[in-house]
């Protein structure tokens, strides 16, 4: 974003309690200069960072590891860039690039996920790894997609599936939207319009690409 947020003590503070005040908790913070850090850890652990540093600003929401739903999630973001507003306004502040990703473990009918992909997904034959003369352990695949042409909110959107490493037997898809339209200054930006968004993406053109329907 643009301006960038200048992150003193005293608005590292305010920002802390505007947290709260916007229902959500945090039990670390961490504020090195020209940045601000909060961590919850349960029930579901949550992590809201913003950084001030140079002429770009960031605001970064992420949920390692999450116990709840996307819908769960979506709420929580809207709180906390509700937080960042009322402490970092400003009215013509832009949105220059937005991301979001969506990474998940999905089981597999096999004990080695990429056999799955490789073999049931793209039918191919095993034996054409032989080529390689070593074990596979694991593989996957990368699609990179431009915007369609017309999107209001135009969205690159990145999709990478693989066996993962830790487990053969699941498979790990990383799904990542990039919208690189920025918003008019003061321009309310959508939070769960482009989670929605992505999620329904994911739930239907990614879901049918893994199941081949």
């Amino acid at each position: 974003m643009i301006p960038a947020p200048v992150v003193t003590k005293l608005q590292s503070l305010a920002f802390q309690q505007a947290v709260i005040t916007n229902g959500l908790d945090f039990t670390k913070v961490d504020n090195p200069q020209h940045r601000i850090t909060l961590t919850r850890e349960q029930p579901s652990p949550l992590q809201i960072s913003v950084v001030g540093d140079n002429q770009v600003g960031q605001l970064l929401v992420v949920a390692p590891n999450p116990q709840g739903s996307h819908e769960l999630f979506i709420q929580e973001a809207e709180a906390a860039l509700t937080a960042f507003q009322s402490v970092w306004s400003d009215p013509g502040r832009q949105v220059i690039k937005s991301d979001a990703t969506i990474r998940c473990l999905y089981e597999t009918t096999s004990q080695h996920a990429f056999q799955e992909l490789w073999e049931t997904r793209l039918g191919q034959e095993g034996q054409s790894l032989k080529a390689f003369e070593r074990p596979i352990r694991g593989g996957g695949l990368r699609f990179v997609m431009d915007a369609l042409p017309g999107d209001t909110q135009p969205a690159q959107v990145e999709v990478k599936i693989e066996s993962f490493l830790r487990d053969t037997s699941k498979i790990f898809v990383e799904t990542q939207f990039t919208w690189p339209k920025p918003t008019e200054p003061g321009e309310h930006f959508d939070v769960r319009g482009r989670l929605q968004q992505m999620t329904e993406y994911i739930n239907n053109q990614v879901a049918a690409f893994l199941t081949g329907e």
